[in-house]
């Protein structure tokens, strides 16, 4: 029991540093995910439960959604009132780094991916991408299109 009151701990220490909620459920992963992603690209976060964007990236203003996980997939939001700016799809992986799946604009994803390869949305609310067909996407961004690292 004592790891689960570190736990408690220690998403509570995170709440009051990085002002989100850190709950321990689906969102933990998220909000960290959020956290890293803005310290490695330099983008300011909005407060939580901000419609469409998690944040903007400090120098351009460039509005990002940041998806993150510890899986082989992401999701991206179904419906053209909710197509991001910019999507930020990235992997946690065990050391605490974050590997990089998709770094582009929203509608780039779904010309290049979604439309192209007719998915199928989830009771039209988000739709599932592999972590290998948004690497792949990835590549074909334009560097210039790109939320930019500025902590690697």
């Amino acid at each position: 029991m004592q790891e689960i009151q570190q736990l408690l701990t220690i998403t509570q220490k995170l709440r009051e540093q990085y002002g989100r909620s850190f709950p321990l459920d689906g969102r933990l992963v998220g909000d960290i995910g959020e956290v890293l992603a803005a310290e490695k690209y330099g983008i300011q976060l909005y407060k939580e439960n901000v419609s469409v964007h998690d944040g903007e990236e400090i120098d351009t203003r460039r509005k990002v959604q940041i998806k993150a996980s510890f899986k082989n997939y992401s999701y991206f939001p179904y419906g053209a009132d909710k197509l991001p700016d910019y999507f930020l799809s990235v992997n946690i992986l065990e050391n605490g780094d974050l590997e990089e799946l998709f770094n582009g604009p929203g509608h780039f994803v779904m010309e290049h991916y979604i439309k192209k390869h007719g998915l199928k949305h989830y009771k039209e609310t988000f739709y599932t991408l592999s972590k290998g067909r948004l690497k792949e996407l990835n590549k074909q961004v334009p560097a210039e299109e790109k939320i930019k690292v500025v902590k690697p």
